[in-house]
């Protein structure tokens, strides 16, 4: 889960196959208004919480079924659910957590009663020391990616996005697949190298390649008669 939409996205369309329609709220106290057999039930709030439509009478059984559905798809989402942080961690003053302050600037979190442990980085304002430039996170590792570039801890023309890992883990897969000239330690380190990028990437995991010898090779095929 990167942000807020991924969870809405997942969450509305797990609820309309379950029989439910979900439409964007015309109160503005509400992101969505959720309907059941034509009946407004329920309410999704800026909050991220449930709430039953109190002119409406439904059984407990279907008011569930909207909560048990928004909290499995959080964490399917991939929420961080394993607390970050001891009771030696500094508390600050809105509740949050301090992870990890450098140069200026902020890792903090906080639990969140749907998201779990939701992370922040951010610089605070010397004068009001009030947050600045504050930026949400629902997974760690990207969290703490974000903290160690903004505060200068690494710099950011040394680092991969993700589609450039992809790319490069296609062709170290192919790399293995064709060279033939790889020595057995050369080999072993793009192996390694592999397995890290699928550790970062883990939807490459598993991954079927589609390779087409003849359309690879169909030059020197041609060549060789």
């Amino acid at each position: 889960m990167i942000t807020k939409m991924d969870f809405y996205r997942c969450f509305f369309e797990q609820l309309a196959r379950r029989g439910f329609d979900v439409k964007r709220s015309t109160s503005s106290d509400y992101l969505a208004d959720i309907y059941y057999k034509n009946q407004l039930i329920a309410f999704y709030t800026k909050a991220d919480t449930v709430e039953r439509n109190p002119f409406v009478e439904v059984k407990d059984k279907v008011f569930n079924l909207v909560e048990e559905t928004a909290r499995k798809t959080a964490v399917e989402s991939g929420i961080c659910t394993e607390c970050p942080y001891t009771d030696k961690e500094e508390r600050l003053k809105n509740g949050s957590v301090k992870l990890a302050e450098y140069n200026g600037v902020m890792l903090s979190c906080k639990l969140h009663h749907l998201f779990g442990y939701v992370f922040s980085t951010y610089r605070m304002a010397p004068e009001s020391e009030q947050p600045l430039q504050r930026q949400f996170f629902y997974n760690k590792e990207a969290a703490s990616q974000d903290f160690a570039i903004r505060s200068g801890l690494v710099d950011e023309r040394a680092l991969f996005t993700e589609t450039e890992l992809m790319v490069l883990h296609s062709n170290l897969v192919k790399l293995t697949m064709l060279d033939n000239n790889l020595s057995n330690d050369d080999m072993l380190s793009v192996g390694r190298m592999i397995e890290k990028i699928e550790d970062i990437v883990p939807e490459l995991q598993g991954r079927d390649y589609d390779f087409d010898f003849e359309d690879e090779f169909k030059q020197d095929m041609e060549i060789g008669g």
